[in-house]
């Protein structure tokens, strides 16, 4: 029977950054000490799954909210007839999923390819928010 988790996260979606290079030939994670307040706020949200779980295939579902700009509306308040129905801009789908399976990795699940399914979708809303469901097959 599957096991599903979910999380809705109160936080404007955020992408991965390429890792970076000092001087001395070391690399570095720009986005490590946002990935790791993502990581806090996911723990306020939901548990972590109990150890059965860590080493189980994971089917992910990710969806990134992202606050509409003032210009989308009329003075009224009123979305505009102009206005996108969906989210087409920067960051994209591909690097904001990354930067949410690699602040999940190794507290709900070991690794990230574990992740066997993985679903991502863009959209508009009134808040930014990112939602996750992590079903592990057992």
């Amino acid at each position: 029977m599957p096991h599903t988790i979910y999380l809705n996260v109160p936080y404007v979606p955020t992408s991965q950054k390429r890792h970076r290079h000092t001087r001395g030939g070391r690399t570095y994670d720009p986005c490590s000490e946002q990935k790791r307040d993502f990581l806090r706020l996911c723990r306020c949200t939901s548990a972590p799954p109990e150890d059965a779980h860590m080493r189980a295939p994971v089917d992910c579902t990710l969806v990134f909210t992202f606050a509409r700009p003032r210009s989308h509306r009329t003075s009224k308040g009123v979305l505009r007839k102009a206005a996108p129905l969906r989210h087409v801009y920067k960051p994209d789908a591909d690097n904001l999923a990354k930067f949410v399976m690699d602040a999940l990795n190794g507290v709900y699940y070991k690794d990230d390819s574990q992740i066997c399914a993985l679903h991502v979708v863009k959209r508009y809303g009134d808040e930014a928010s990112v939602r996750i469901e992590l079903e592990y097959a057992s």
